[in-house]
């Protein structure tokens, strides 16, 4: 029954577009436009509120991306094998995208995003108003709509990716908080 309702709901995303939609998700997706949603994250808050721990934040931020992506891929894809819809469905959509790996349960572009968004929203969650937040939400959430809409993966493996990536991103945020306090106090 889940899998019959992932399949109806990826067939709606998928099969709703129009031409802008198609460039603006495209780009979302593209790994040039997560350099430019990081790079003002990292420069509105790191460099603005905490600029002598820009190294920590980079090394969060490189936490988040190594542990989701290899998380979703070991821990996941290489586990359930569930094929990608354009792998197990005939007439999904793709724009300007080949189908990619066989399996995508889970989304590795939902748990890195939100890996790195949680990461960023619990970091400067006293520092910033809830503007970082909100921006770094959106851009994510946007990058999880493209999934479907690109025909790359159900709309399931979207939200236990970004659910396994929030995780990730509440735990490296606690520990490297637990670490800072720790080095503070030498």
């Amino acid at each position: 029954m889940l899998n019959n309702l992932d399949t109806q709901l990826f067939w709606w995303i998928n099969q709703h577009h129009c031409a802008t939609l198609d460039w603006v998700l495209w780009s979302f997706s593209q790994r040039w436009c997560w350099a430019i949603a990081i790079a003002l994250m990292f420069g509105l808050a790191t460099l603005r509120k905490e600029p002598r721990k820009w190294w920590v934040v980079a090394l969060g931020i490189g936490a988040c991306f190594l542990l989701a992506d290899q998380v979703s891929v070991h821990c996941f894809k290489d586990v359930f094998c569930r094929l990608r819809p354009c792998h197990a469905l005939e007439g999904v959509r793709m724009f300007r995208t080949s189908c990619g790996g066989q399996y995508g349960f889970i989304s590795s572009h939902a748990a890195n995003v939100l890996a790195v968004a949680t990461y960023f929203a619990l970091r400067y969650r006293k520092q910033c108003s809830a503007g970082l937040a909100v921006g770094a939400y959106a851009w994510a959430a946007v990058v999880c709509y493209s999934r479907p809409y690109l025909g790359k993966h159900y709309p399931g493996d979207v939200i236990c990716g970004a659910a396994v990536g929030m995780l990730l991103g509440v735990a490296i945020w606690f520990i490297s908080y637990k670490l800072e306090k720790k080095i503070s106090r030498k």
